[in-house]
């Protein structure tokens, strides 16, 4: 196969796209195990019959691939309506002026290279060449901030994926070119204002996405309504408990949660799922959630705590899944790139941040009885 990026065309470029798949997904991951073909080591179904894929080749090998479903090559099926709340966005657009993203993935050692941003800059192509004005993808909460760069923006509540975890709607509006600059994506640089006359319901489009998002970020809200929102629970910091902002002036927490977000959830959403690769920390703003491990119950946390730090620090897939009991949780969700930085190089920071942290820990593992009892607090 030729080097360079493109829209898979023959049998053998759509079968180096499924064997990526199956490599990043299934072997380094541990995903969709159950979708994966283990005797051609390819990870595909039913819906590539109507997809197209986008593959990156280097040196004669795929490192990067992705795929996308456009209405005009067939009709959204009703699962795609429902996973990507497409419903309020048919209402408005014909088929033919959407598109989706999804199996976006990298090989490990081609992440952190251009990879991902040439891909998209294909589909970008692919997206004006077809006078498409929205695309539409499910977000990672540790992706969100590379997705906001790129000017995708967040438009419906969020939703448990199966076998991954907590997922957050995103939208990018082709024709929203203020938006764009705005960002600094670089989809700004790929085509002029007036290239985007075609697209008819930017105004439309904008209101729906303002309108729906559950999720509060630095870069779209002031710091003193971000700072509202993480200490609108009287008892993140006065339960007793341990807490990550113990001890922590104003400046530090600010540094803390550089980058970070806010994101609503519901009853019965798995927040984190077992054997998930991410490595995203989360602290606890209101509700509960519960830690399970094969269906057993093992925690309930509060808020004011932490959990998925065992991933973050040992480098290892999540070690149980965390699932919300109540309709009213809100999550902090701390920047991994932010969180590492600090740890690296501001040492008066992250000794009191290590300290919190492994206070907690050692609560949840003695119990909160015996915590009392001790009167650790």
């Amino acid at each position: 196969m030729k080097d360079g990026i493109k829209f898979a065309e023959t049998e053998e470029e759509f079968q180096a796209s499924y064997r990526l798949r199956y490599k990043v997904y299934v072997e380094c991951m541990g995903r969709l195990k159950d979708k994966g073909d283990h005797v051609r080591k390819e990870l595909r179904d039913d819906y590539d019959m109507k997809a197209r894929s986008v593959i990156a080749i280097k040196n004669g090998e795929p490192v990067g691939t992705l795929r996308l479903f456009w209405g005009a090559d067939a009709s959204f099926s009703e699962s795609l309506i429902e996973a990507y709340h497409l419903t309020p966005f048919l209402d408005l657009l014909t088929e033919d002026k959407i598109c989706i993203i999804e199996r976006l993935m990298v090989d490990e050692k081609h992440r952190g290279s251009a990879t991902t941003l040439l891909m998209y800059r294909e589909v970008m192509h692919f997206v004006l060449n077809q006078q498409i004005e929205v695309v539409l993808l499910d977000c990672e909460p540790h992706h969100l901030n590379s997705y906001l760069k790129l000017g995708f923006r967040p438009f419906a509540e969020t939703y448990s994926y199966p076998g991954i975890g907590l997922v957050i709607p995103m939208a990018l509006v082709s024709g929203d070119y203020d938006h764009l600059k705005c960002v600094g994506s670089p989809f700004a640089v790929l085509t002029r204002e007036q290239d985007l006359n075609y697209c008819q319901h930017v105004d439309d489009l904008r209101e729906l996405i303002n309108n729906h998002s559950r999720v509060i970020s630095q870069s779209t809200a002031s710091r003193t309504e971000f700072f509202q929102q993480i200490y609108s629970n009287e008892n993140i910091q006065s339960d007793g408990k341990p807490k990550i902002f113990d001890s922590l002036s104003t400046d530090e927490i600010d540094r803390l949660v550089e980058k970070s977000h806010i994101i609503e959830c519901v009853q019965g959403d798995h927040i984190i799922e077992k054997d998930n690769s991410a490595k995203t920390m989360f602290v606890l703003l209101s509700g509960l959630v519960e830690v399970q491990k094969d269906g057993k119950l093992l925690a309930i946390i509060t808020p004011g705590e932490v959990v998925g730090e065992i991933s973050f620090f040992l480098n290892i897939p999540r070690t149980a899944s965390i699932i919300a009991m109540t309709s009213d949780v809100r999550l902090l969700s701390l920047n991994e790139a932010a969180m590492s930085r600090l740890l690296k190089y501001d040492g008066v920071l992250a000794n009191k941040i290590l300290q919190n942290l492994c206070r907690g820990l050692c609560c949840r593992v003695i119990g909160s009885t015996e915590a009392d009892k001790l009167g650790i607090n």
